[in-house]
C-alpha cells in the first residue's frame, strides 16, 4: 500500500474549500493530524485573497500572503510566512500523527521550494500524505516523487477510504 497520495485538481476547482472539507470528515473520525491547509480569508484590493496555512495539529494559523499596495497586481505569497507554517510539520513528526495533509503542492514547491521538504521529511518518516497537485503542476510533481504514490479523485469517500487503509499500514 502507498502511502502517498495526490489529488490532481483542474486550475478553476476551489480546492481550499474542498480541502477543508476533507479534513473536517477525518476529524470527525477522531484522526490526528499534521500538517498545514490553506484559508483564504479577505479580499485584497484587486479582490485577491489573503491567505493563511493552518497548522491542523493546534489550529494555529500563519499568515502566507503580502499585500503589495494598489499598484500591484494582487497578493502575492510571503516566504516568511511559508517558512513558518513549515515549523507545523515538526509537531507531525515527532508526535506520529495519523495523516500529514498538504493543501497542496503548487508552485514554490514545483521551483524546490514551500513546503516541499517538510513533504519528504513526512514521507521518508513513513507517514501516510495526502495533499492536492494542479493539474500543471502534476509535471513538477512526477520529477520531486518518481511513480510512489497514488492518485485520488477529488472525492471525499475515496480519499476517506484511502487515508483508513494507509494508517493501517502505517500502524
Amino acid at each position: 500500500m502507498i502511502r502517498l497520495a495526490a489529488i490532481p485538481y483542474a486550475s478553476n476547482f476551489g480546492i481550499d474549500g474542498f480541502m477543508q472539507g476533507v479534513v473536517a470528515r477525518l476529524r470527525r473520525r477522531g484522526l490526528r493530524l499534521g500538517g498545514v491547509i490553506q484559508h483564504n480569508d479577505e479580499a485584497c484590493e484587486d479582490r485577491r485573497m489573503a491567505m493563511s496555512l493552518e497548522d491542523l495539529a493546534n489550529g494555529t494559523r500563519f499568515p502566507i500572503s503580502q499585500d503589495l499596495g494598489p499598484s500591484a497586481e494582487g497578493c502575492r505569497l510571503d516566504a516568511a510566512g511559508l517558512a513558518a507554517a513549515a515549523a507545523a510539520f515538526s509537531g507531525a513528526l515527532t508526535e506520529r500523527a495519523d495523516l500529514v495533509v498538504v493543501n497542496k503542492f503548487g508552485k514554490q514547491e514545483a521551483l524546490g521550494g514551500g513546503l516541499r521538504d517538510e513533504i519528504a521529511k513526512a514521507v521518508m518518516a513513513g507517514l501516510p500524505v495526502l495533499l492536492a497537485v494542479r493539474h500543471d503542476v502534476l509535471p513538477a510533481w512526477r520529477a520531486f516523487v518518481g511513480d510512489d504514490w497514488i492518485e485520488l479523485a477529488v472525492d471525499e469517500e475515496q480519499i476517506e477510504r484511502w487515508v483508513m487503509d494507509a494508517m493501517r499500514l502505517a500502524a
